[in-house]
């Protein structure tokens, strides 16, 4: 356990000097709202392109991995509606603890994935985030659709607030350019790594940067719904469905991180342009950043001995 306290340390430490950037203002809010803007439309892109560009898809552990992931997805977000509904959540509120339970945090993955597997670790991670990340993003828009009356909106409407995420399009482009054989020919190889390696640190100090004060009036048990939910069932769902699928080594190991990080940054942005609760869902991602610290270790340390 100690070994992967140790590994996650630095990670967990960009995420913090970022929160005290902004708590300064340094260099300038600004600088960091440009700052995410760059990463996650053009550096982040790049690496997940770089990596699925040249990715090995044809070892059947691929295919289980997407079915294990994204059937944990969405195992949790039934679970999530359905004690919304015990608990009677009111619906825009409900929305923020279904994204709260199923979207991961794609930064803290990579660099996790990273830390404690190395390159072949990240490798591995990344091309589950072309099944995941697509997956996801319907969800969440298709649960505002329907729980949110203002957020209500047309097939077409849908389906390009999907197609326009940055994340979904760079998946799309690494499995074309793999597939068709193409790959990332002369210098681009070389092009993207050199973006990708500066997507996971600023990317991790953009996390800080988002986390936001918690509202002293925030109702409590949507934030315990979204943390069971995420941090605990689902990593542990995961791991023994992998385990279930006959995965080991380095597969089970990966496919189980995947499911411990916390709820990204950007559904807060999508809670604010779709009529969610927005405050809820900023309470939701600080506090599964800040309780991660603690269940990332603790699990993966249980899990995979």
């Amino acid at each position: 356990m100690l070994a992967i306290i140790y590994s996650l340390l630095p990670i967990f430490s960009l995420i913090m000097m970022g929160f005290v950037f902004r708590k300064w203002k340094f260099p300038s809010d600004n600088f960091w709202v440009s700052a995410d803007r760059l990463t996650y439309f053009v550096l982040l892109p790049a690496l997940i392109i770089q990596k699925l560009a040249v990715a090995d898809f044809s070892s059947s552990s691929v295919s289980q991995l997407y079915l294990v992931l994204c059937g944990s997805v969405v195992v949790m977000g039934m679970l999530a509606l359905a004690l919304g509904s015990i608990f009677r959540i009111r619906a825009s509120s409900l929305t923020s603890v279904f994204q709260g339970s199923i979207r991961p945090n794609t930064y803290v993955v990579l660099a996790s994935a990273t830390a404690l597997y190395g390159s072949e670790g990240l490798a591995l991670a990344v091309i589950p985030l072309a099944g995941v990340i697509p997956l996801v993003n319907i969800l969440c828009i298709l649960s505002f659709a329907y729980y949110v009356p203002n957020g209500k909106r047309t097939l077409g409407g849908v389906l390009k607030s999907i197609f326009q995420n940055p994340l979904v399009i760079a998946c799309i482009i690494g499995i074309c350019l793999n597939l068709t054989g193409i790959g990332l020919p002369f210098f681009t190889y070389d092009l993207f790594d050199i973006l990708a390696s500066a997507a996971l640190p600023l990317g991790l100090i953009s996390v800080g940067t988002g986390l936001r004060a918690l509202e002293q009036r925030q109702t409590l048990i949507p934030i315990i719904i979204a943390n069971i939910c995420k941090l605990v069932l689902m990593p542990i769902c995961a791991f023994l469905l992998l385990q279930y699928m006959g995965l080991d080594g380095l597969s089970l190991a990966v496919g189980t991180l995947f499911c411990t990080v916390p709820c990204a940054i950007s559904s807060y942005i999508l809670a604010g342009h779709l009529n969610g609760d927005q405050p809820l869902m900023a309470s939701i991602i600080t506090i599964e950043t800040l309780v991660a610290f603690v269940t990332m270790p603790v699990l993966l340390a249980i899990l995979l001995g």
